[in-house]
C-alpha cells in the first residue's frame, strides 16, 4: 500500500512539474500554426486549477500548523532540525496538497474539454448546403 502512495504521489509530482511546460509548447504550436486554442485551453486550465486545488488544500490546514509552506517543504525531509512528530506531519500535509493540486487539474480540464465538446456540439449548422444552390424552384 505504501508502495503505491509513494508511486501516485510521484506521478503526480511529474504531472504538476510538466504541465507548465506542455501549455507553453502547445501555445507556441498554436500560435504559430494559427490553430486549433482548445489543447491549449486544456492544458491552463489544468494549471490554474491544479494552482486553486493546492491553494485551497493548503488553506484547509489546520491553524495550529504554523510553519510557511517553504518550511513545511525543508521539515518533510530534514528529521534532525525538526523532528520526527513534525516531519511526519509535514510529510502528510504535502501529500494532501499534492493530490489536491492533481484533483483540481483534473477537475479543471475535464470541466473545460466538457464545455468545449458541448460548444462544437452547438455550433450552427450549414443549411446553405444541403439546400443545393439556395435557390428555390
Amino acid at each position: 500500500m505504501t508502495a503505491l502512495i509513494q508511486l501516485l504521489l510521484l506521478a503526480s509530482f511529474l504531472l504538476l512539474a510538466t504541465m507548465p511546460l506542455v501549455a507553453l509548447v502547445l501555445l507556441f504550436t498554436s500560435i504559430r500554426k494559427r490553430g486549433p486554442w482548445g489543447m491549449v485551453l486544456m492544458a491552463v486550465s489544468f494549471v490554474a486549477g491544479s494552482c486553486a486545488g493546492g491553494a485551497l488544500a493548503w488553506s484547509s490546514v489546520p491553524a495550529d500548523w504554523s510553519l510557511r509552506f517553504r518550511t513545511t517543504m525543508e521539515a518533510a525531509v530534514n528529521t534532525e532540525k525538526y523532528g520526527h512528530t513534525i516531519e511526519h506531519a509535514a510529510e502528510n500535509i504535502l501529500v494532501f496538497v499534492t493530490f489536491a493540486s492533481v484533483v483540481g487539474g483534473t477537475l479543471c480540464t475535464g470541466i473545460t474539454a466538457g464545455s468545449l465538446k458541448l460548444r462544437s456540439m452547438m455550433k450552427p449548422m450549414d443549411l446553405s448546403r444541403e439546400a443545393g444552390s439556395g435557390r428555390r424552384c
